[in-house]
């Protein structure tokens, strides 16, 4: 009797237990709020931080490293700026008195000097342009928000091509949210039966009593809460033990009976010392099939295939790939675009700047330096005021005060172009890969199993690049003719660079293909597209593939019967389904 009730007592957890749990649950919220919080003060603070390293980098280009490209910055005077024009064969025709020839050059005339030379020009319009597109597409980044019109827009086409049935009135609204939940809560206990079949496999045929951890805590393989939306279920009912039977062997039955016992005691020290199996954390989205619809609780609305529920800005993105604190923003379906170009111009022009601050660098603790340094000792006439001046035939040899300017740049262009670069490789990989941060994150145990191939792909590298970048460089106006349109569409390597140049065109295409097709957009901006594109593909002519589209998401596979509400929504699923037989790819 004290070996059942302390089983029972180890396979129901008590009222402490469970106090315990709701406890840490609620600190956890608590935690995960404030760090919510934190992110929201922290977003401002990121964006001057990030205004400041741009100002200082591009002071530091303007003001020291521009005139050594040039070869300036030997020119401090009227005098040497004289004996510089002179040099190159111009007359100078007004004369200055002596005192005024000796007086030192502005800082925008020393920066107009260098701009002069073509050195300075081209090196210039190149940064110029690097800067344009970083600020530009930072600034839209942090700007473009991924909720309001555009995102209804996009949820009622990928509704209408998935054949979704989205709710517009409350009362629709509540019949989706339950038969979305009755879908979820049938996979998840259906996954369940399938891991807790595995975890007893492995245990060597130990019952079904055996212990399971669930997200780090030992619970009873009946127990799940390991779903967001499945936090409050019923425990199961205790098993009934049957009553325990006095017997007494007989003299003929003892070895038998006590060989039985030592048996039954080495399989319970066994079971004992055997580790209890973990159960690893299963998600709602992981349970949906790739254009399968499911219920937000947080939002109280239908989500999208590929969307997630952002914490921190509290809306629903689609194509959610992470919240970055640096744009105070989430970063999504309409901005990613942005966020991708900021981070390989913003590679490009560090590597640039390291490049062109190496040669300044190198010479910091030369002998060159040194000799500068000793000479503006000998021509100064104060101790205490050593001015030291660049040399005519060497100008990447920085002076005194230039020394500090020139190692913090070089050391931040190293620094951040490094990092900045490896988050850029990591991106450029999603992207040609069709996935997002979470989703890359949740197909690693897919990847590992071996036969996974990603259900998001349109088939190779260029059309997931497409799917992000489109085929065009611009919006397709309402005005524009077929061959206009075409002479705008990007190929090639070029095509590649033109893609990525500053422009506020939305996405072309839906989040998700359709059978491996990219679907383009109906409603992309002011965007109007075409009934006799090439390029269309017909869907939806067969008749498999027309009952898949108009399959609702929350159908339950398990063969259970179908409630009223369900075959209602179906029915008018099947009334607003897509008439057109083609869609634009």
């Amino acid at each position: 009797m004290n070996t059942a009730s302390s089983s029972r007592s180890k396979r129901h957890p008590s009222t402490f237990q469970q106090f315990r749990h709701r406890l840490s649950h609620k600190c956890l919220s608590c935690l995960f709020s404030l760090a919510d919080r934190f992110m929201l003060l922290l977003g401002p603070v990121l964006i001057v931080l990030a205004c400041g390293i741009i100002v200082g980098l591009t002071h530091l280009y303007f003001r020291i490293v521009l005139p050594m490209l040039a070869g300036t910055n030997w020119v401090t005077t009227h005098r040497e700026r004289r004996e510089y024009w002179q040099e190159r064969g111009y007359r100078i025709t007004y004369v200055e008195s002596a005192q005024d020839e000796d007086r030192r050059i502005s800082m925008l005339q020393s920066l107009l000097l260098a701009l002069s030379t073509p050195t300075g020009i081209l090196h210039t319009l190149l940064v110029l342009s690097f800067l344009a597109n970083i600020i530009y597409n930072y600034y839209k980044c942090v700007v473009t928000s991924n909720t309001g019109p555009s995102y209804a827009m996009v949820v009622r086409e990928l509704a209408e091509i998935t054949g979704f049935n989205y709710p517009e009135t409350d009362e629709e609204m509540t019949i989706c949210k339950n038969q979305l939940d009755r879908s979820i809560f049938v996979k998840l206990e259906r996954r369940r039966r399938e891991l807790m079949g595995a975890a007893t496999a492995v245990a060597n045929g130990a019952d079904g009593s055996s212990k399971i951890i669930v997200n780090g805590r030992t619970d009873n393989a009946g127990l799940h809460g390991d779903v967001e939306s499945q936090q409050q279920q019923q425990q199961p009912q205790p098993q009934s033990t049957p009553p325990a039977q006095s017997t007494t062997p007989t003299n003929g039955a003892t070895s038998q009976h006590n060989n039985a016992m030592s048996s039954s005691n080495n399989r319970i020290n066994n079971n004992a010392t055997n580790q209890p199996q973990r159960i690893p954390r299963i998600h709602n989205w992981q349970l949906l099939s790739p254009t399968e619809w499911s219920w937000c609780r947080y939002s109280l609305q239908p989500k999208p295939p590929r969307s997630h529920y952002d914490h921190v800005t509290k809306s629903l993105v689609l194509n959610m790939d992470h919240y970055c604190p640096w744009m105070f923003n989430v970063v999504g379906y309409f901005n990613y675009r942005y966020f991708f170009n900021f981070l390989w111009f913003v590679t490009a022009a560090l590597f640039y700047g390291m490049a062109i601050c190496y040669p300044a660098f190198q010479n910091l603790n030369s002998r060159h330096y040194r000799e500068q340094v000793l000479a503006g000792e000998e021509i100064s006439r104060s101790p205490k005021k050593i001015f030291v001046k660049h040399w005519k035939s060497n100008a990447f040899i920085p002076t005194p005060d230039e020394k500090t300017p020139v190692a913090f740049g070089f050391m931040m262009c190293l620094a951040v172009g490094i990092a900045v670069f490896c988050l850029g490789s990591f991106h450029l990989y999603l992207v040609l890969s069709a996935q997002t941060t979470i989703e890359f994150h949740g197909n690693v145990a897919k990847r590992r199993k071996g036969g996974w191939t990603n259900p998001y792909s349109a088939g190779n590298w260029k059309k997931n690049w497409e799917m992000i970048y489109g085929t065009r460089y611009h919006n397709i106006k309402s005005t524009t003719h077929m061959g206009e349109d075409d002479m705008y569409s990007y190929r090639g390597c070029l095509g590649v660079l033109m893609a990525m140049m500053p422009s506020s065109r939305e996405p072309e295409f839906l989040p998700i293909p359709i059978d491996g097709k990219l679907v383009r957009r109906k409603n992309r901006g002011y965007s109007h597209v075409h009934e006799d594109k090439k390029d269309d593909v017909e869907l939806g002519t067969s008749r498999d593939h027309r009952s898949a589209l108009t399959k609702i998401a929350l159908d339950i596979s398990d063969g259970s019967t179908e409630s009223t509400d369900s075959k209602g929504m179906k029915e008018r699923a099947m009334r607003r389904s897509p008439q057109t037989k083609e869609i634009t790819v």
